[in-house]
């Protein structure tokens, strides 16, 4: 599955705002350490940026296919450390490594249309059958720790964790939410420029086209024929003129 997910940016950004007493991350790509050919979200940027952090809440903006489980759970436990307020927003994706970051966090915002998934650990081994076999070993003890960390969120058991990673499942943002792994799910319902709010705005719609629909509906009536009258003829030529 790990080729299905698309590429996604790497961004990396570290702000505070001093409106609201906030500290905002931007976590965006793949999680690991970087190399000559590519940029990612390692635990060592984590850990730098954070020692920075003044402000009584840190906000992460989380949007990643997930990478090296590593990384992963040492990014996890540095915000586990911390005495600030931790908030994850995921904006789009939390798969993999990246949702066991988000665990990590005081409560888990999932936006409109975004999704998480969560898997066992995978890797890829070569050797004779002992190599294999350690690899296989290392895969089910980083599959344990997970399942503890996922089960600490969401009260599950471990076993209805272990059946959610074999079957590696995908959840929307309201069934993230349903299942434990999040904790809202937050739409936009920020005012226009205008000022109006979108249920205001639908209000003045459903308005405007039922009086359009009532005035085609009047249009569409046969006007009535004038009433009959009982005339000389020489008063129905005056009228004809």
């Amino acid at each position: 599955m790990k080729n299905k997910i698309q590429h996604i940016p790497y961004q990396f950004s570290n702000a505070v705002n001093p409106e609201n007493d906030e500290h905002e991350m931007v976590l965006s790509g793949y999680i690991g350490s970087s190399s000559w050919w590519y940029d990612a979200i390692s635990a060592e940027s984590v850990r730098s940026a954070l020692k920075e952090v003044r402000a009584s809440t840190v906000k992460i903006k989380l949007n990643s296919g997930g990478g090296d489980a590593d990384q992963g759970v040492e990014i996890y436990n540095y915000l586990k450390d911390l005495d600030k307020k931790v908030i994850v927003e995921v904006t789009s994706l939390a798969a993999s490594a990246a949702s066991i970051i988000a665990m990590a966090a005081d409560e888990i915002v999932m936006r409109t249309g975004s999704r998480m998934m969560i898997h066992e650990a995978s890797t890829i081994a070569y050797g004779n059958k002992q190599d294999i076999q350690k690899t296989l070993n290392a895969l089910e003890a980083y599959d344990e720790s997970i399942v503890s960390i996922y089960q600490q969120k969401t009260g599950k058991s471990r076993e209805e964790i272990t059946d959610l990673l074999e079957a590696e499942t995908w959840f929307t943002a309201e069934q993230a939410v349903q299942e434990g792994f999040a904790d809202k799910v937050e739409f936009d319902n920020r005012e226009s420029d205008s000022g109006i709010t979108d249920e205001q705005l639908e209000q003045i719609i459903n308005r405007v086209t039922n009086n359009l629909q009532q005035n085609m509906n009047l249009s569409n009536k046969p006007n009535p024929e004038p009433p009959h009258l009982q005339v000389e003829g020489n008063q129905k030529r005056k009228r004809f003129f």
